[in-house]
């Protein structure tokens, strides 16, 4: 493309006779950059909701378990040896189950842990909101999340009843019923909180009597990975005995995978807006062509082939793109880093409150720079496709119909 044609693309974006951008320049590259600029923030706040899903729920249940038919024989020699994988980060011992929880009239089932100060590698140590781990091992004492406290209406010193069914014979069996003092609560902002309970491994070995004994749990750095981790695991060890592996993904797995469909979701709605705005580019563009068939006319008098007259609006749809995904690129980048400061903002100019929903008093969210390059290259190739329908209709201009219409 010679210069005399880059000089006629550029001259467009002006007004005639001016060097300040049109009307059309500035509006249509500010919908492009408002359209860059909204994809960019709500992936970036999918991407926080979703990291923070998996930190406080990941962050209590455990990743891989693994038990033996019958039992494991030296937890500690097994630890070493499940320590040398890669992806392992932590391992415990693991006593867990359902049971039945009852107070005040009110009774839950919930996931039951045996667990002590030293041996717990989840995040409700530092997220205590009254007590903490060392009160378990004062007698037959539990921590509960303080969602389940709620609906008991148990408080600090109030007791409540475990009660375990023998499952072996579930219809005749009695149910051992243990009374627990609550000494603790703990809340990690998800549904954990509303069906997880706390107490020492001796309690839970008193109720529960585990007929495989104590299991191992292990922590992983890449929980995505946490189901080839643990048969990895499992390989390693030389054993007639049955181990019996399970990883997070087999009870959460389906809340994830519908997390992964939405943020896929979300993104090809807010992409819509964005679409919208190449269109609206198109559409401006077309009437320009229109308002500019005479000048068109006499460029392919004169010689200039088609591809010429396309390359001059190919260059000027791809000029105006451009300078809006970069403005929607710095917008996005700012509106997505502070979004909670954003959101309370208009909070405070609406009087109304976006954070009453969640469980969190912030907006989390996560700036994924591989999300944003491929956002500014698919935007970049739209708009380098489209380009091709009102140039292509510029190329075909017949001068001799714009001459009789004079």
């Amino acid at each position: 493309m010679n210069y005399f044609l880059r000089k006629i693309s550029f001259r467009y974006l002006f007004h005639k006779g001016s060097k300040a951008p049109s009307s059309q320049t500035i509006l249509t590259s500010l919908g492009v950059g408002f359209g860059t600029a909204v994809l960019i923030i709500v992936l970036s706040v999918m991407n926080g909701f979703e990291n923070e899903l998996q930190k406080r729920i990941l962050g209590v249940i455990p990743h891989v378990t693994l038990e033996s038919s019958g039992g494991f024989e030296d937890l500690e020699n097994i630890s070493e040896i499940i320590l040398e994988e890669s992806n392992v980060e932590t391992i415990a011992p693991f006593l867990s189950s359902q049971v039945v929880i009852n107070s005040n009239d009110v009774s839950k089932g919930v996931i039951i842990k045996g667990t002590s100060q030293q041996n717990e590698i989840s995040i409700i140590p530092d997220n205590m909101l009254v007590g903490d781990l060392e009160a378990l091992e004062g007698g037959s004492n539990i921590i509960v999340g303080d969602s389940l406290a709620y609906e008991l209406n148990a408080a600090i010193g109030d007791s409540v009843n475990l009660l375990n069914i023998d499952q072996s014979n579930p219809l005749i069996g009695v149910p051992r019923v243990i009374a627990f003092k609550v000494v603790g609560i703990f809340s990690v902002g998800s549904e954990v909180d509303q069906n997880y309970a706390l107490i020492s491994q001796d309690s839970f070995l008193k109720l529960i009597k585990p007929k495989n004994g104590i299991g191992l749990e292990i922590k992983v750095k890449n929980v995505l990975d946490a189901r080839k981790t643990g048969r990895a695991v499992i390989q390693k060890f030389d054993s007639e005995n049955y181990i019996k592996m399970t990883s997070w993904d087999q009870s959460y797995g389906g809340l994830f995978r519908a997390v992964q469909l939405e943020k896929i979701m979300v993104g090809l709605l807010m992409s819509l807006i964005l679409l919208v705005a190449i269109l609206s580019l198109l559409m401006s563009v077309n009437n320009l062509i229109k308002t500019n068939e005479k000048e068109i006319a006499i460029l392919r008098t004169i010689g200039f082939s088609k591809w010429d007259i396309q390359s001059i609006f190919i260059q000027l749809v791809l000029t105006i793109g451009i300078f809006g995904i970069f403005f929607g690129n710095i917008l996005g980048f700012f509106l997505a880093s502070n979004i909670t400061e954003f959101l309370n903002f208009l909070s405070q100019i609406f009087n109304i409150s976006m954070l009453d929903v969640y469980y969190l008093d912030y907006f989390p969210s996560i700036i994924n720079f591989q999300q944003i390059v491929w956002i500014n290259i698919i935007t970049f190739l739209l708009l380098l496709i489209f380009s091709f329908i009102p140039s292509n209709k510029a190329a075909n201009t017949n001068p001799v119909n714009i001459v009789n219409k004079t």
